[in-house]
């Protein structure tokens, strides 16, 4: 059975007229999820567990860092303190050097934890992802990385619509974190639910046969 690789995904909120929106791009065709719009994400690596390089405490250290990396290296948000921009695109180990080596410090509690979610067994490919809320200024946005041709900030709302119209790719995890953000009135309201969760109970989808196909379904 494989294994899930430990992996962060960030939903990136913003505060706007009428609510809040959500930070989505389109990967490209030929990439994993090609075509599909997605939120700022990626596997944990090796840098990621350095707390020298890092500098990100706690148990879920490997998962924050690998989270604010993505979120860099994707869409050229650096949430540290004090605020840092890149002209260029960093990816990996240059992203952490990048801010130590300017003086700032990642702002990892800038980041809640909403939600866990397992790749069903059975897949060749599996994850074992952290989701987390990070709240930004508008302005905040860099340069986009080649693992997005294009990214929008949407409303949830707007979102699933273009979805159900068949404008726009979602993936079942996508969609089901729009539909979690939809009660919401701010992107403060859905930060502060997150914050004071209880707990966090991973989700692991099944893979199930249902009259002759195969379908996925969510306990």
């Amino acid at each position: 059975m494989t294994e899930p690789r430990p992996s962060s995904t960030v939903i990136v909120l913003r505060e706007a007229a009428g609510g809040f929106e959500v930070l989505l791009g389109r990967r490209p065709r030929g990439q994993a999820f090609g075509g599909a719009w997605v939120f700022p994400g990626g596997v944990v690596d090796p840098e990621d567990h350095e707390h020298d390089l890092t500098g990100i405490d706690g148990p879920d250290a490997p998962w924050r860092a690998a989270a604010l990396r993505e979120v860099a290296e994707e869409v050229g948000i650096f949430l540290t303190d004090p605020a840092l921009t890149s002209e260029n695109v960093l990816e990996g180990r240059a992203v952490h050097e990048h801010v130590r080596t300017s003086g700032a410090t990642w702002r990892y509690d800038r980041l809640s934890y909403l939600s866990n979610w397992i790749t069903p067994e059975g897949l060749p490919k599996r994850f074992d992802t952290r989701f987390f809320l990070a709240v930004v200024e508008a302005e905040m946005l860099g340069p986009i990385s080649d693992e997005l041709e294009v990214v929008e900030w949407m409303s949830p709302e707007v979102a699933l619509r273009r979805y159900e119209d068949d404008e726009i790719e979602l993936i079942m995890p996508t969609i089901a974190h729009l539909r979690l953000l939809l009660p919401f009135a701010s992107a403060e309201d859905a930060d502060r639910f997150a914050r004071t969760q209880d707990r966090v109970d991973p989700v692991q989808p099944r893979i199930v046969r249902r009259d002759g196909k195969i379908d996925i379904e969510i306990p």
